[in-house]
């Protein structure tokens, strides 16, 4: 895990390190959300069972547990976010597959 190289010295810093994070999340978040689309385009039309697709929803858990453990993050806080992520990205390309 990259830690900078002196830890801030006030809460004022370290909110700004959270934020500069966040904006760099919100990109990452707006790629990922053009694959999701783009999956739901390509999987057949109203199908939910392949949009929601649950053994891969098991897979994508598994693996991001495990890579949160190698970098120093909680395996649980990982697991939370990503189910609540994978969970918001299933509604959308709900609605991408309903309306190609």
């Amino acid at each position: 895990m990259n830690h900078p190289a002196t830890p801030p010295a006030s809460l004022s810093e370290v909110r700004q390190a959270i934020d500069a994070i966040d904006s760099e999340l919100i990109t990452l978040l707006a790629k990922r959300q053009y694959f999701v689309e783009q999956a739901g385009l390509l999987k057949p039309k109203n199908d939910a069972a392949a949009v929601a697709d649950p053994e891969r929803v098991a897979q994508v858990i598994a693996d991001r547990r495990s890579k949160a453990e190698h970098a120093g993050l909680s395996p649980d806080v990982a697991e939370a976010v990503w189910r609540s992520m994978i969970d918001a990205f299933i509604r959308l390309e709900l609605g991408v597959n309903q309306d190609k």
